[in-house]
């Protein structure tokens, strides 16, 4: 088998041109080795076997292929043309908007030679346009939809990506953190204060950190923090200990807005400032 070469000379002043050799089999390997070959290949599959179903009939006439005149080829062509929303579907899914409006008027294209020429029902050539337009509006509305629904998927994947890479920042953080909703449930505490109060996702807040069977009552802060409000506060547990614990809003991945809070051991200050 021969093979066509291509030559491609680069020049760098006056230093020696070199030449390189691209073969049509290296540029057909590459091309076979791209998905969009495939997807490509696949669609034009498609098209082949609806425009060769479409007109069965016909060829079925013309070649006098007795043994295969079966009714279904000779039935209202508006079901044949049924068959189109495969290709417009799976334009729809694979490529996006602008192939669905392609492979819809390919379609079209298709059609207008048996509704202008060889159709023998009532006005084919008015069924033959609403059946494009209603197959195009499928085509368009699921390709929109799906367009759409990629786009929440891939800010979904970003807010998840920012709140992971926040997240990590929080874990590292000397001071203690904790994350709480609405529910007054822990989302979130990190290292530091888990260090000083333990593991505490999914447990209350006014029970994890301050051991109450209820919540605050009006000390608490939570409600008007996750309404946009910051807050400042000192507390001191019964050992002595004492934090500063600064509570301000924040959207969680899920849409939900939370208090993050941190918890700055202040002990020796205190202590200091006795002295």
């Amino acid at each position: 088998m021969s093979q066509t070469n291509t030559q491609v000379t680069i020049g760098n002043g006056g230093n020696k041109k070199k030449q390189s050799k691209v073969s049509v089999s290296e540029v057909v390997k590459a091309g076979l080795k791209d998905p969009m070959f495939y997807r490509l290949y696949i669609l034009g599959l498609l098209l082949f076997f609806c425009t060769l179903f479409y007109y069965f009939g016909e060829i079925v006439d013309y070649l006098k292929w007795e043994s295969l005149r079966w009714s279904g080829f000779y039935v209202v062509h508006d079901v044949h043309r049924l068959l189109f929303l495969v290709p417009i579907l799976y334009a729809a899914h694979v490529f996006g908007l602008k192939a669905t409006i392609i492979i819809t008027v390919i379609s079209g294209g298709i059609w207008m030679p048996r509704a202008i020429f060889i159709s023998p029902y009532p006005s084919p050539l008015l069924r033959a346009m609403l059946f494009l337009v209603a197959e195009g509006a499928i085509g368009y509305l699921t390709a929109i939809t799906l367009r759409q629904n990629r786009f929440i998927k891939r800010l979904e994947t970003e807010v998840r990506a920012d709140r992971d890479r926040l997240l990590d920042i929080l874990k590292r953080m000397t001071d203690g953190v904790v994350i709480i909703g609405p529910d007054y449930k822990i989302r979130f505490v990190n290292d530091a204060m888990k260090k000083a109060f333990g593991e505490g996702n999914g447990l209350p807040c006014y029970k994890y950190i301050y051991h109450y069977l209820e919540f605050c009552g009006d000390k608490c802060q939570l409600q008007d923090v996750i309404k946009g409000k910051t807050a400042r506060w000192e507390y001191s547990f019964p050992d002595g200990t004492t934090y500063e614990v600064e509570a301000s809003p924040c959207l969680d991945s899920d849409g939900v807005m939370c208090q993050l809070s941190t918890y700055r051991n202040i002990t020796h200050l205190k202590k200091a400032q006795k002295v």
